[in-house]
């Protein structure tokens, strides 16, 4: 459980996250808004069509909208208790995925109870979906008021244009889902995680599952990277347990999935290395290329220091 630090003296607190924007051509930034209240933004994503960004903080759990059009920034409260802010029952995991539908500008988002919450932009109000929640037994079972997991919230969502519907990853059990708005009905689709993970029938060892989950860009392959359990002398490494920080338990081999939407098929396409032989870790972001190219950040060890760097999986998929 991470809290806001105090201050050291000739310090002050954190002034509050930024909305930014930034010009490929000139390479100048515009800070657009501020969270007045010294709260961070988690998450955020974009209506492209209608010009708004929206966020939700942390620790609170406050959702935000900024309309690029009037310059205005709307605080709509807080979505789930008094998010990771809070203590005992109070406390809750908070969305790191916001997904927007484009038809009508709606965005939907998690809580760790396994609400699907709506924000419907012709009312400029939020509110719970009904009828459909996240608490699916294949998920798993969590006590949402406790710290390390994401409970039953959404880990990583994407629009998918052809069905008008979303689609996404739990955290904890590496399942994908389809979340239609219109029946507003989830069905569950396919545990995404590693062949090596699935026979071996445990969790992966990051606590709260991944956030590397993208479309590619034919927009329909779904690109996810995952982790996959080491096995020394035939038996399976585990590492060193339980976790409250959110973070990996033990090492493991980063995967590359791939699952073609329109035909339902799965392809793992193994183990990812350095040429040095050394694994990814920590990889949770992932952005794929108009080639094909996988991107993202990992922790790369080099002359027994440890750095986050940029690193890139190329080739036809078929070859990794």
């Amino acid at each position: 459980m991470e809290k806001p630090g105090i201050p050291p003296p000739g310090y002050k607190r954190y002034p509050g996250g930024h909305f930014l924007a930034y010009d490929m051509r000139s390479g100048k930034f515009e800070n657009l808004a501020r969270v007045p209240f010294g709260d961070g933004i988690l998450s955020m994503t974009m209506d492209t069509q209608r010009g708004r960004l929206y966020g939700i903080t942390w620790p609170t759990g406050t959702f935000l909208h900024y309309d690029l059009t009037t310059k205005g920034l709307r605080n709509l409260g807080a979505v789930s208790e008094q998010g990771e802010n809070g203590t005992g029952q109070a406390y809750r995991t908070l969305c790191r995925s916001l997904v927007v539908d484009p038809n009508d500008g709606s965005v939907y988002l998690s809580t760790g109870d396994g609400a699907i919450l709506r924000y419907c932009y012709d009312t400029d109000s939020i509110g719970r979906v009904e009828g459909e929640d996240l608490r699916k037994d294949y998920f798993g079972l969590y006590d949402p008021s406790s710290p390390g997991h994401m409970g039953y919230n959404w880990r990583q969502t994407v629009w998918y244009a052809p069905d008008r519907a979303v689609y996404g990853v739990h955290g904890d059990s590496g399942y994908l889902f389809c979340f239609d708005p219109r029946p507003n009905r989830v069905d569950v689709l396919e545990r995404l995680t590693s062949e090596p993970s699935k026979r071996s029938g445990m969790h992966d060892q990051f606590s709260y599952g991944y956030l590397g989950f993208a479309l590619g860009p034919d927009g329909r392959t779904l690109h996810y990277l995952t982790g996959g359990p080491i096995y020394l002398n035939g038996r399976r490494v585990t590492g060193k347990g339980a976790t409250a920080k959110g973070e990996s338990k033990g090492e493991e081999n980063p995967h590359l999935i791939t699952y073609d939407i329109p035909t339902r098929k799965y392809t793992d396409h193994g183990p990812i290395f350095f040429e040095n032989g050394q694994r990814p870790s920590y990889v949770n972001s992932i952005a794929v290329g108009k080639d094909g190219t996988v991107y993202a950040l990992s922790r790369v060890f080099d002359n027994g220091r440890s750095r986050t760097d940029l690193i890139s999986i190329s080739g036809p998929l078929e070859q990794y």
